[in-house]
């Protein structure tokens, strides 16, 4: 059962139709994240909402949860973005610019429900990461490794890798063993992700409370890999011949300010 109301389900649901009928008749939550500032998780309750076992169905396919919308499955694929000129929720107030499906009246009960339910159930702290790894993964053909996200994300190739493994648990992406390299890749349903979709997606979501909880693993993780970087080089330079007390006091007066600077800088988008 959705968290959501019935008139921000209606968004998701209008929105979901209009791609359906985009891509013959079968979509994933992958193709619905691109337009919205959500998690997959909320995206996959809506859709779940839509099956009926006759108009609208869903089946796990190479691990990916599909849903097959019958009424399009004769229509030619479009693989372009979906524009309107109106809003897809009430249909009779124009867009806010290029990109957007909803009209700003629209957007702002959306948001003001997200915000509600990012209180109750924190989910954007998976919506951070999850919008962060399609985006990079779009720009991608066909598989990618963990290295390919971590490579041009803000996130450590471990924590990348126990998120790609998470979303394949969830039926969101598909796993499998790169047989040439000995590692595992990646699969994801192929999705178009602009640039300037996900920065408008990303300050959304990093506007709700909840999207700290990602933000302070991160930076706990670049502080901690920071100052055994520093422990590392007073090792080198003890090795080396300079006095070891005067290396401790190096840390001490060091290592926090670094730690502090760290946890005060705020990642821009741009540096995404």
């Amino acid at each position: 059962m959705t968290n959501l109301s019935e008139s921000t389900s209606n968004i998701v649901e209008n929105i979901a139709c209009r791609i359906a009928e985009r891509c013959s008749g079968r979509i994933t939550p992958n193709h619905i994240i691109p337009y919205l500032p959500v998690s997959l998780g909320l995206v996959r309750d809506c859709l779940d909402e839509m099956v009926d076992g006759t108009s609208v169905q869903v089946e796990t396919k190479d691990n990916i949860r599909q849903y097959e919308f019958a009424a399009y499955r004769e229509k030619p694929e479009e693989k372009s973005l979906l524009i309107v000129p109106v809003c897809v929720a009430c249909d009779k107030d124009p867009v806010m610019d290029m990109g957007n499906l909803l009209c700003s009246s629209c957007m702002m009960i959306l948001r003001q429900e997200l915000n509600d339910l990012a209180e109750k159930t924190g989910w954007p702290a998976q919506a951070v990461y999850e919008h962060d790894i399609l985006y990079h993964a779009s720009g991608k053909s066909g598989s990618v490794h963990a290295e390919d996200i971590a490579g041009s994300s803000r996130y450590t190739l471990r924590s990348v890798r126990k998120k790609l493994n998470r979303l394949t648990l969830d039926h969101f992406a598909r796993q499998e063993l790169d047989s040439d390299a000995g590692v595992m890749k990646y699969s994801f349903p192929q999705i178009e992700y602009p640039r300037y979709q996900y920065k408008k997606n990303m300050e959304t979501i990093r506007s709700y409370p909840a999207s700290i909880m990602e933000e302070v693993q991160v930076k706990v993780v670049k502080i901690l890999f920071s100052l055994g970087l520093m422990l590392l080089c007073m090792l080198l330079l003890a090795f080396w011949g300079m006095p070891f007390p005067m290396l401790v006091l190096l840390f001490i007066a060091t290592g926090p300010i670094m730690a502090f600077k760290i946890w005060r800088h705020k990642d821009s988008l741009e540096e995404d």
